[in-house]
């Protein structure tokens, strides 16, 4: 199938794409990589009759401030791999993008597009979430930014409005040696996840000092597991019960069933997955502490 009739314009500068953007109103989209909106427009279940190729602007950069590193809209998911900013601050992070579909689309895709499709089983809107990151949207008002767990409002709907784009994420830096891990399963490598679990934590003298633990795949926006996380603060990382934790975290979710898994499969998926993704960042906690 082939999209529907759309006009194509391409961007000078910031200013400029936010002048197209509110011209058009709901009738426009920004365009990035297009590894998500391309194929949406394909099957017709996008169609915008506007697209504004931003490609030309400067959202592409790893900035490292004091406090939290800025990923701008236009990086690359295959740019996360190499990074040392992602490999001292965000393994999690680190890890997610090897399971990001496939080469070409690493190549191509962009963390802008991945966040603004909003696909329930994608990984980048999940470390979004895993990290407490900001998103920081533009428009010809200024800019605002959203946390993420506010900024994911079902699936394919985010806090983006007509006339706005995603330009940049902020992810707070730790403030304890980090460790993390990332896990997902689907049918074959590449494939839209059935179930991913991501694993942030901060340690010192052994000790579990900050957690998170973050579910995709088993609800219309990533999820988080506050009272568990809670529980894991202070506990030694030799005597966590990934087990025990696992079960409790499966036990919040309601997911349901599809053409790839039942209800019952993502359930114990998640139980297992959360306690193999905990193993890991607890050990690789023990290796660096």
């Amino acid at each position: 199938m082939r999209p529907s009739g759309f006009s194509y314009h391409r961007a000078d500068d910031l200013q400029h794409a936010y002048q197209l953007l509110a011209e058009f109103g709901e009738d426009g989209r920004p365009l990035s990589g297009g590894q998500s909106l391309v194929p949406m427009m394909n099957l017709r279940l996008a169609r915008p009759g506007h697209l504004v190729d931003i490609n030309a602007l400067p959202l592409n950069q790893f900035e490292l401030h004091a406090g939290f590193l800025r990923i701008g809209a236009l990086v690359r998911h295959h740019e996360y791999i190499d990074n040392p900013h992602i490999a001292a601050y965000f393994p999690a992070l680190g890890e997610a993008v090897h399971f990001i579909a496939h080469p070409t689309i690493r190549q191509h895709g962009s963390l802008g597009g991945s966040i603004a499709h909003a696909d329930p089983t994608a990984e980048l809107p999940a470390m979004c979430v895993l990290y407490d990151a900001e998103i920081i949207i533009g428009s010809l008002q200024g800019e605002r930014r959203v946390k993420a767990q506010d900024f994911f409002r079902g699936a394919y709907v985010t806090a983006v409005e007509p006339g706005e784009m995603v330009i940049a994420v902020d992810f707070p830096r730790p403030e304890a040696p980090p460790a993390g891990a990332f896990s997902e399963l689907g049918e074959r490598m590449g494939d839209f996840a059935i179930a991913s679990i991501g694993v942030a934590l901060t340690h010192k003298g052994g000790t579990i000092a900050t957690a998170a633990i973050v579910c995709g795949g088993a609800e219309m926006v990533p999820a988080r597991g506050p009272e568990i996380e809670q529980c894991l603060i202070g506990k030694r990382l030799d005597q966590v019960d990934c087990d025990a934790v696992g079960a409790q975290f499966a036990a919040a979710f309601h997911p349901s069933g599809d053409f790839a898994a039942s209800a019952a499969y993502r359930k114990n998926l998640i139980g297992e997955l959360t306690k193999r993704t905990l193993q890991r960042a607890c050990s690789k906690a023990l290796e660096a502490a």
